[in-house]
């Protein structure tokens, strides 16, 4: 990561801008509801990103957005609100902030410098050169962002409330916690094999990887359900918030997975016995001894 200290000073200086620029438009939104503030907020924060992405010519500028700007967003409502949070929310901004400083750590450590792009952003490009700027607006970033921002409204409605320790609370607080230390452990033997073998198309079979192909998107899929599970315990409804945490479950599933997959079979036809043997997400033991491939 030493090597890339000018580019991730740029990086923290274009959010930093983008911060101040959706900071800008919640004050001066200031006659909406909450919710819609904080989502103008958030576009235009987006805005400015993929604005700047197509100045230095990489749509990868907008990866530590996922993990950046949410517990941020969440910590300025938070001290917006009230004067005095409750221990139950400082728990569970706790927990999100463990998450988002995991995640964007994670990037940093796989950070190649402005030079390199992520793949699927290339084949993107390759398909629509003639409307990348909107492709890389729509399905690079505007996508993402809209996406974690339903995320978050059940993180907004429980600031909003501001509750003291409830368990519901506690309970969906130690599972983000808990799987954010998942993804941590997966991302590091992945990261940990890859140092030790300098062969690209080699498989990874030890640790979570022997039962998922995919613990670091299980736990990322898990995050999102313990927060919601905290709002509906805490707040003791169940409401069409649910189906946040169901849309970021089939994005992964029906997107991201079989994207990622699709890629991997095309040069590696081997990868489809690890299909068959080893589950796809939830950790399960495998059929058979099989190897659990580098998806990074």
């Amino acid at each position: 990561m030493k090597k890339h200290i000018g580019s991730f000073s740029l990086i923290a200086g274009v959010y930093l801008v983008a911060i101040a620029g959706g900071i800008m438009v919640f004050h001066m939104t200031s006659g909406l509801s909450l919710v819609i503030r904080l989502l103008l907020a958030d576009l235009a924060a987006t805005a400015i990103i993929w604005l700047i992405s197509l100045l230095v010519d990489n749509a990868s500028l907008y990866d530590p957005y996922w993990s950046v700007i949410p517990p941020v967003l969440l910590v300025l409502v938070a001290f917006h609100l009230h004067d005095a949070l409750s221990d139950g929310v400082i728990v569970l901004l706790l927990a999100l902030a463990f998450w988002g400083i995991r995640l964007t750590y994670n990037w940093a450590r796989n950070w190649h410098g402005f030079k390199h792009q992520d793949w699927r952003y290339d084949e993107m490009r390759q398909k629509t050169p003639r409307i990348w700027p909107l492709t890389s607006l729509l399905g690079i970033q505007l996508f993402p962002t809209l996406i974690v921002f339903i995320q978050l409204i059940a993180a907004i409605r429980l600031i909003e409330a501001n509750p003291g320790m409830h368990p519901g609370l506690v309970t969906g607080s130690a599972i983000i916690m808990a799987a954010t230390i998942l993804q941590y452990v997966a991302d590091r033997q992945m990261f940990a094999f890859r140092q030790q073998n300098t062969d690209t198309k080699a498989c990874f079979a030890q640790g979570l990887w022997r039962y998922s192909r995919h613990p670091n998107y299980f736990g990322e899929i898990m995050v999102w359900w313990g927060l919601w599970l905290a709002y509906a315990l805490t707040m003791n409804t169940i409401d069409l918030l649910v189906l946040s945490p169901v849309a970021m479950t089939l994005l992964f599933v029906f997107v991201s997975i079989p994207w990622m997959e699709k890629k991997i079979l095309a040069t590696r036809p081997e990868y489809a016995d690890i299909q068959a043997s080893v589950s796809m997400l939830f950790p399960l033991p495998p059929k058979r001894e099989k190897m659990a491939f580098d998806d990074r």
